[in-house]
């Protein structure tokens, strides 16, 4: 779990909530006057809808999925991946069949081995030239950032769209609220209370529309590029880690090197 993530989203909720109460509780009315199923329709429906055109359907498949990955841990960290390297440069100087075993056991530092350094490995242990596989790795790394960075971009778009469906949503409430004033108000009906009333609720779509843009969907995109700089360094110390098993670099040797991705805080020392 991404303990960041969660209290920002909880604080932001709870800061919302409050505004919300303390302005409601000073006019003298109740909260349900910023609940309305229509206008979240046209926000949240209309934006994703506009970015189904705008963006393949890949795309706005994989901007879905990053709903969920602010709120995710990766079970691991670059420390851990540099920890691992080192651990196989010893089975990697014993000879490719050695290496091969290694990727049956369960790294020491992490709960499963990622499926880079077993891609990696692989290579090697199918005796690919050294040139190869660092081409391999690094069109691999290219094509990944540019896909992720289209999902980030999709679920940017639909936080572009958000704050202009609000504003349809409220020119919808504006026009039939103009259009209802020219019919004669039911007996005892205050013209006045109900046309303040219509206009409450047409602007509630403005604000689910700057609400969903500004909370939900632009810091989401924000956090998915985020997460996409980050693979960058792990890539690189893949491609680097690999190319030194390859090579059948001594252990320490590795950590020095992979090192030099890491925090000072970060890496490894002697033990």
């Amino acid at each position: 779990m991404n303990l960041g993530a969660l209290i920002g989203f909880v604080l932001g909720v709870a800061l919302l909530f409050f505004a919300a109460f303390s302005s409601a509780a000073s006019a003298g009315v109740g909260l349900g006057g910023l609940v309305d199923l229509v206008s979240f329709l046209i926000v949240v429906g209309g934006a994703m809808a506009a970015t189904m055109i705008a963006f393949p359907m890949k795309e706005f498949l994989g901007a879905m999925g990053g709903f969920t990955a602010p709120f995710k841990s990766q079970g691991f960290t670059m420390k851990d991946v540099v920890q691992d390297y080192v651990n196989l440069a010893e089975y990697a100087r014993k000879g490719p069949q050695e290496l091969a075993k290694a990727l049956e056991e369960k790294p020491e530092h992490m709960p499963f081995r990622l499926s880079s350094i077993k891609r990696g490995i692989q290579l090697i242990v199918d005796g690919t030239s050294k040139d190869d596989i660092r081409e391999i790795m690094e069109n691999n790394e290219q094509y990944r950032a540019i896909r992720e960075v289209k999902n980030a971009n999709a679920m940017a778009k639909i936080g572009e769209y958000a704050p202009s469906f609000g504003m349809i949503g409220t020119l919808f409430g504006l026009i039939f609220m103009l259009g209802g004033m020219a019919v004669p108000p039911l007996p005892g009906e205050d013209p006045v209370a109900k046309l303040t009333s219509s206009m409450a609720v047409a602007l509630v779509t403005t604000l689910y529309g700057a609400m969903f843009a500004f909370f939900i969907f632009m810091p989401f995109s924000d956090y998915m590029k985020y997460i996409n700089e980050e693979k960058k360094v792990e890539s690189a110390i893949h491609l680097e880690g690999i190319l030194m098993l390859y090579d059948k670099i001594h252990p320490m040797l590795v950590r020095d090197k992979l090192n030099a991705f890491l925090d000072s805080k970060d890496r490894l020392k002697d033990e």
